[in-house]
């Protein structure tokens, strides 16, 4: 048994006692994981919308 770091993007680091021998690197912890800081992460979904319309249009006519 070792101590192992989880390093996330957000420099965060916690570590775990475990029989793994490597550190692991995550993406999202529980400090910066949205539902946790309630903070949401909105998405310009207008554009999206802009291109889909434009690339179908001559489909729908």
């Amino acid at each position: 048994m070792q101590k192992i770091f989880f390093n996330c993007i957000c420099k965060e680091k916690f570590f775990l006692v475990s029989s793994f021998k490597n550190n692991i690197n995550i993406n999202i912890c529980i400090n910066c994981h949205p539902y946790y800081t309630k903070k949401k992460n909105f998405l310009d979904t207008s554009e999206k919308i802009k291109k889909f319309k434009k690339k179908y249009e001559n489909f729908y006519k």
